[in-house]
């Protein structure tokens, strides 16, 4: 629905990334900073400014985030830092709200499901951030700026820069905060991942058939999936074929697999997951062109065979 209404769409999406953030700075307050969990990212960096200097973490957050923002705007342009501009406020927002009252709220002193919690909530809020096009700012914008200028992979900078924060706090912390920091980190990576691929997982469907043209009309019409033929050889006969090739969601795969077997009982079929489609039908909604009558298609079977 929301592919048809752009507006909607958008106003979603920055509702979404606002909880997201409300989330994401609850999660801090609530379970990292007083249990005395490490973590990467802007928190990270104010922990370790906090420990040395005592300047109060919600300041800090405030201040580097608009620095971050503006180094953003001068260094990635505006576009940029127009997709980033409701985490940059947000975040430093929410935080500063919420930290005086959740701060001294301790749901739980056991620090290993401090860390578990901390870790499925930043990754869930996080993920959710990207999920939206967006970014959380703060520590997202030096990784991107080495990637523009120096060519950096992102990935790489955005890891140099966890290990770097981890490595300031493994100074004023214990051998205990710094293994329960890596497996915060270790969680919030792993669901970032999954929350990004939730729901955009497909099944690549191919199938080698002696009746490629019935497997057709009965995807087409039956699950209203688009198809693509393809001609291909078989190695061991070295026999002419045809090849069906659908893309459908986990749910509709066992409904194809019933259509193969009751047209053709003896195609081959090959099953592949796949992480994220784009296109009309998945990505984009644009109507259908009309289907070419049989005697067109018969037509372009003669003249393919003539040339």
């Amino acid at each position: 629905m929301f592919l048809k209404y752009p507006k909607l769409r958008l106003t979603c999406e920055i509702l979404a990334i606002v909880l997201a953030n409300a989330l994401y700075a609850a999660t801090n307050a609530l379970f990292v900073n007083p249990n005395g969990l490490i973590t990467c990212g802007t928190n990270g960096i104010a922990l370790f400014i906090n420990k040395v200097s005592g300047f109060p973490i919600a300041a800090f957050t405030n201040v580097f985030y608009a620095a971050m923002f503006v180094v953003g705007l001068i260094f990635l342009g505006w576009r940029f830092s127009l997709t980033t501009l409701v985490s940059s406020v947000s975040y430093p927002l929410f935080y500063t709200i919420l930290e005086p009252h959740l701060l001294n709220v301790k749901l739980t002193d056991n620090v290993m499901l401090a860390t578990v919690y901390a870790g499925l909530l930043i990754g869930l809020s996080v993920g959710i951030v990207l999920r939206c096009g967006s970014s959380t700012g703060g520590t997202d914008i030096p990784p991107l700026i080495a990637n523009k200028y120096l060519h950096v992979p992102v990935s790489l900078a955005i890891w140099v820069f966890d290990v770097l924060i981890l490595i300031l706090q493994a100074f004023w912390s214990s051998k205990e905060q710094v293994l329960y920091g890596l497996i915060l980190v270790l969680i919030y990576t792993v669901l970032i991942d999954k929350v990004l691929l939730v729901g955009r997982q497909k099944m690549q469907v191919t199938i080698v058939t002696n009746r490629p043209h019935d497997l057709t009309e009965a995807i087409i019409s039956e699950m209203n999936r688009g198809v693509t033929l393809l001609h291909g050889k078989t190695g061991y006969l070295q026999r002419e074929c045809d090849l069906v090739m659908t893309v459908v969601s986990p749910r509709q795969l066992y409904r194809v697999q019933q259509l193969v077997r009751k047209i053709d009982p003896t195609a081959f079929t090959i099953v592949h997951s796949v992480a994220d489609v784009h296109g009309n039908g998945f990505s984009t909604v644009t109507a259908d062109p009309p289907r070419p009558t049989a005697e067109a298609i018969h037509e372009r079977q003669e003249d393919t065979k003539e040339e």
